[in-house]
């Protein structure tokens, strides 16, 4: 306990876990994002804390890992490494206290940020499950193994330099996995798979608090960390040139099992049945929520039955309303028409759902881009605006000038029909919205 003490007070320890914390809070509360902000954010639900946690690794893990390595460089830095190994206690002994001093500042640190954003989604949801925990426990193991492979790196490879560039091609390789792998938008896409990406810590935000990371996905990686772990203790503590060689095995072994195990496609996440089961309303129109948002209910269900009460001046129009429990990429999948509307809230919405319940949900994406937005748009506007009784078409501050353009002309076109043929074309309207 006095060495651990020592460690604590002399090495880079404190400083790597006050770092740990400075960047990942200055991250998600100084930086805007979807992380901050909606039903997905980082301190509104217990998953979506945990996946955040793992997103702000992409700068978090470099630092421990950098740490480490200059750690464990230190003997050699000082100029005692062949008066260490001259001392009654084992390498093994010695090792002990540092390693524990980092790997206790590294995961207190990442601890730190879990309880401060625990205590924010205590406050916003009585939801709670325990499939975060897996999430987390694999960030935790994931800044341990950083720190025990930064440090046998460091031993075998003792230069100033080695500390920066291992964390300089630790970020890159986080950054990739954010940004390169299949379907992941950016230009360059595709450029990585899949399983490199899952052998970073890092994790996309998955936009859909629906979802939650599959607990395969979570056992392969926790083999794989362990694996990191074990030969970055082997490299700090074995002696010799092939005792080092040998301590390689564990990370080789587990990284090819790990390859191959890891899903190539779909398949890290998976749909959250418990969050996604339906809570109603009592009394009628039918209004339901997620089991998720069930403390929304309330907030939701005067919203709702109002423009149930509006749309039932179209013919055919619905008569129920349901949260639609899918992320804001997949608001396409949501069927338009029928028997229920459906809304959902997102991170540019919030809760004021009215307009999706009379419009319909905006569309995502568009292939002829936005003139294809701008129709739907429109289209949305008119229906919204003639359901709300309004002289004109309401212009909506995301509405872009053309979209405003063919938003009058829809409007003056409903306007000039017959009085009881304007339900049908509006009803029509609503339909079409959902096309580009």
């Amino acid at each position: 306990m006095k060495a651990l003490k020592i460690e604590l007070r002399r090495s880079v320890a404190l400083w790597t876990g006050g770092l740990v914390v400075l960047i990942a809070l200055g991250m998600l509360l100084g930086m805007s994002g979807p992380w901050n902000r909606g039903p997905d954010g980082w301190t509104s639900e217990w998953t979506s804390l945990a996946v955040w946690q793992r997103f702000m690794l992409n700068m978090v893990w470099p630092l421990a890992l950098g740490a480490g390595a200059w750690q464990g460089r230190r003997d050699r830095r000082a100029g005692v490494d062949e008066l260490m190994s001259t001392m009654p206690k084992t390498a093994f002994q010695r090792a002990v206290p540092p390693v524990a001093a980092l790997c206790l500042s590294a995961v207190a640190g990442y601890l730190v940020i879990f309880l401060v954003g625990a205590v924010q989604v205590l406050g916003n949801t009585s939801y709670f499950d325990a499939d975060w925990l897996p999430v987390t426990v694999v960030g935790m193991l994931s800044l341990v193994a950083a720190v025990l492979i930064g440090m046998g790196i460091g031993r075998v490879l003792p230069y100033l330099l080695t500390a920066p560039i291992l964390a300089v091609l630790a970020f890159a390789a986080t950054t990739l996995a954010l940004v390169a792998t299949p379907s992941s938008g950016s230009d360059i896409e595709g450029t990585v798979s899949n399983e490199f990406a899952l052998m970073t810590p890092v994790l996309k935000g998955q936009y859909n608090p629906f979802l939650k990371v599959a607990a395969d996905v979570s056992a392969v990686q926790v083999l794989w960390f362990l694996g990191l772990a074990v030969t970055g203790f082997g490299l700090l503590t074995f002696i010799g040139r092939k005792a080092q060689l040998l301590a390689l095995v564990p990370a080789v072994a587990a990284g090819l099992f790990t390859f191959f195990l890891l899903p190539s496609h779909d398949g890290v996440y998976e749909r959250d049945e418990a969050a996604s089961a339906l809570v109603c309303a009592d009394g009628g129109p039918r209004v339901c929520v997620s089991r998720l948002h069930e403390d929304d209910l309330g907030e939701y269900v005067g919203q709702a039955r109002e423009a149930l009460t509006k749309l039932a001046k179209l013919p055919g129009g619905p008569t129920s309303a349901e949260e639609a429990r899918v992320g804001y990429f997949d608001v396409d999948t949501v069927p338009s028409s029928g028997g229920t509307a459906y809304f959902f809230t997102d991170f540019w919405n919030g809760k004021d759902i009215e307009q999706t319940l009379l419009a319909g949900p905006a569309r995502f994406r568009c292939e002829n881009g936005m003139t294809g937005y701008d129709k739907s748009a429109a289209r949305r506007v008119v229906v919204a605006s003639w359901l709300n009784g309004e002289s004109k078409p309401v212009s909506r501050k995301e509405l872009t000038p053309q979209a405003t353009d063919i938003a009058g002309k829809l409007w003056n076109e409903v306007r000039a029909l017959p009085a009881d043929q304007q339900p049908a074309r509006v009803a029509a309207l609503r339909a079409e919205a959902r096309d580009c």
